[in-house]
């Protein structure tokens, strides 16, 4: 499947300060540190994994990916001044949890004093670093679609409105025409258009609020949510 055509852009417009949910999360004391802590879970464990697997991150540490990451995070988020240091980075949240993770596995590295194979993995990584980088925008891209989806349909269920959500993936993932579907939802051609029209931008909103927590810029967001939306057929409903 392939998308026919490019969902609405969002009415509302976003301020241009970064990180705000983040900060103020980790402004709220140690429940605020749990949200944030959760969410950066939530939300990176998969590309996380699939990029240390892609490495081999997770055989120079002798672990498990999965297994890798959860420690990783286990260790990092344990200390509340670790998103806080993000924060002043200047880097996107993903980023700096990859470089964290690089890190993370040279300590257990020297930690263990381990002689493992592959030696020569940093210069691995390093002469074939845009293949590997490529690997891990795209599964942050399939892990944050995924959460988009899921934050849309809960609010459609909320309101009683699945069907529109089945419009919409319909024609904009299926290419269905509308007049189609509306046979289908005992609707026009122009009210099943409506509803898929405003389904895209409550998916395009809710992609917003996670790039945005990633320490995007609006003027960065429209481009990165396009190029995220490539990939909508990769996702299963």
């Amino acid at each position: 499947m392939s998308a026919t055509s490019d969902p609405p852009t969002p009415s509302r417009s976003f301020p241009e300060t970064q990180t705000v949910w983040i900060a103020d999360r980790l402004s709220e004391g140690e429940a605020g540190i749990m949200l944030a802590n959760g969410y950066v879970m939530e939300s990176y464990l998969r590309p996380l994994t699939t990029y240390c697997s892609k490495i081999g991150l997770a055989r120079s540490a002798r672990a498990d990916a999965d297994e890798l990451v959860h420690s990783f995070f286990a260790n990092r988020l344990s200390n509340p001044d670790y998103l806080k240091s993000w924060l002043t980075s200047g880097l996107r949240l993903r980023q700096w949890l990859r470089n964290g993770l690089h890190f993370y596995v040279h300590e257990l590295r020297r930690k263990n004093a381990t002689q493992i194979e592959g030696q020569g993995l940093s210069e691995e990584v390093a002469s074939d670093g845009l293949a590997h980088d490529h690997e891990f925008e795209h599964a942050w891209a399939l892990a944050s679609l995924d959460l988009a989806i899921k934050e849309t349909k809960a609010g459609l269920e909320k309101r009683g409105r699945r069907d529109e959500w089945e419009m919409f993936w319909s024609h904009f993932v299926g290419g269905v025409p509308h007049a189609k579907i509306g046979e289908r939802f005992q609707l026009t051609a122009a009210q099943v258009a409506q509803r898929a029209f405003a389904v895209g931008a409550q998916l395009r909103d809710a992609l917003y609020g996670i790039l945005r927590k990633d320490g995007a810029f609006s003027s960065e967001i429209d481009l990165e949510v396009r190029s995220m939306m490539e990939v909508l057929h990769e996702i299963k409903s």
